[in-house]
């Protein structure tokens, strides 16, 4: 019975995977779109070809079922300078135990204070300053269902603070993992961001946007004749970044000093056009790491590099770096460490 069932549910995950028949791009109708900025050095240098390849506590973020891999308990934290100075930080930890594999993680995007603007101060240069925050916290647990199949699964809670909107909702993220038994091959998949739509309800007050001073007459009339009715209350659905990914991985290379591992992915989100992702590592004497990757079908750049090192002295503990190239943006730089316990 299992291995009836075990390819069969690769086979449903995978048509899931499979691109759509409209190549067309639905560019900005999603939400919550620091859920789609990709976390982990590692993984970034590697192209963002990952779901095969997790196999630490930052597999959370790319396919849950890769924290089945780890042989005790994991720990990652990691820092990205994404353009127009924006942070993203992000952290997470997995614990082997009797019943499965369980982990935690944050994530967390913050822009700073910009200037507030209106129509009647489009310079803010009165209107005072605002912020837009996002946060995600999740819990997640994964196993072994075989000796070469696992699954996980992550539940989150996602918030959105932008001036005087704040939302919270919630998001699952599902993956499984498979080691065919073929020499190193090894199969990743995973459905990311599966949630309702967020809420998102606007207020106007004669066309005055809802900071103050308002300045309006908040009588359900048209006071100002701007064609908008005052005090109008409309709840906009915005759906979240959902994002499937189907990859493969192995060893092209494994000596008693040497490793090299190749990746290949397929990335489908839902706001845009599939996205085909390769990657590559080379550990020489399990010391240092040399990373490359490019995406086929991204909007800017594709090109990917970056290092790891394991620190002699702390047994267990990495630190990484990953370039991206984002064509006509800046370069970004991103930095994480992993510690095994």
């Amino acid at each position: 019975m299992r291995k009836i069932l075990l390819p069969a549910v690769l086979m449903v995950v995978l048509g899931l995977c499979l691109p759509a028949q409209a190549q067309f791009a639905k560019v900005g109708t999603v939400g919550m779109k620091f859920l789609d900025i990709g976390v982990g050095a590692r993984g970034l240098a590697m192209g963002e070809a990952y779901a095969a390849v997790a196999n630490d506590a930052s597999a959370i973020f790319w396919n849950p079922a890769g924290i089945a891999n780890i042989k005790n308990g994991d720990f990652f934290a990691g820092y990205t300078n994404w353009p127009a100075d924006i942070n993203l930080y992000s952290a997470a930890i997995a614990k082997k135990t009797n019943f499965g594999h369980l982990g935690l993680s944050f994530t967390a995007l913050n822009t700073g204070n910009m200037n507030r603007t209106t129509f009647r101060d489009p310079d803010g240069n009165t209107s005072g300053t605002f912020s837009f925050e996002d946060w995600a916290a999740g819990v997640t647990y994964a196993r072994y269902l075989t000796d070469r199949f696992a699954f996980g699964t992550n539940v989150k809670v996602l918030r959105e603070k932008l001036a005087d909107w704040d939302k919270t909702g919630w998001a699952v993220d599902i993956g499984t993992y498979y080691d065919t038994g073929f020499k190193s091959l090894r199969i990743g998949l995973a459905i990311l961001n599966f949630g309702p739509d967020m809420h998102y309800d606007v207020k106007n007050y004669d066309g005055v946007p809802i900071a103050p001073p308002y300045n309006g007459h908040p009588d359900g009339l048209d006071n100002n004749h701007d064609g908008i009715i005052d005090n109008n209350v409309a709840s906009k659905a915005v759906p979240l970044p959902l994002t499937f990914r189907a990859g493969v991985a192995f060893e092209v290379l494994q000596t008693a000093n040497s490793k090299a591992t190749v990746s290949a992915e397929l990335m489908h989100p839902s706001d845009n056009k599939e996205r085909y992702n390769f990657g590559g590592e080379y550990w020489f004497m399990d010391l240092l790491a040399v990373r490359g990757g490019w995406k086929v079908n991204a909007d800017e750049g594709g090109f990917t590099a970056g290092l790891g090192v394991k620190v002699p002295f702390l047994t267990g503990t990495y630190f990484d770096y990953a370039y991206s190239n984002l064509g006509l943006l800046q370069g970004v730089h991103r930095g994480s460490f992993d510690v095994s316990f």
